[in-house]
């Protein structure tokens, strides 16, 4: 197992000519909390989205404890342990 159990690496997610996701980096290490603040249109629910499945990346990668993975539904991340509880 790596340093991390996710990360995102480079991801890019546009919807037509709207960038919502642009580079992005991201790592979790076990037991770590996170939040997410910006303004609205900022990428705060396009960036849970992916990492859900509900949306796929356009280009980058994102890895589980250090294997990459690919995630076309939401089904696959709850198989793979990742939700999102609002």
């Amino acid at each position: 197992m790596g340093e991390y159990i996710l990360e995102l690496k480079d991801v890019v997610k546009t919807f037509g000519g709207v960038t919502a996701l642009d580079g992005v980096h991201f790592q979790l290490k076990k037991g770590e909390i996170h939040a997410l603040m910006g303004e609205n249109g900022a990428g705060k629910s396009t960036f849970i989205k992916v990492i859900t499945g509900v949306h796929q990346p356009d280009s980058g990668m994102m890895l589980l404890e250090g294997e990459k993975i690919t995630l076309r539904s939401t089904e696959d991340s709850a198989k793979l342990g990742i939700a999102a509880i609002y």
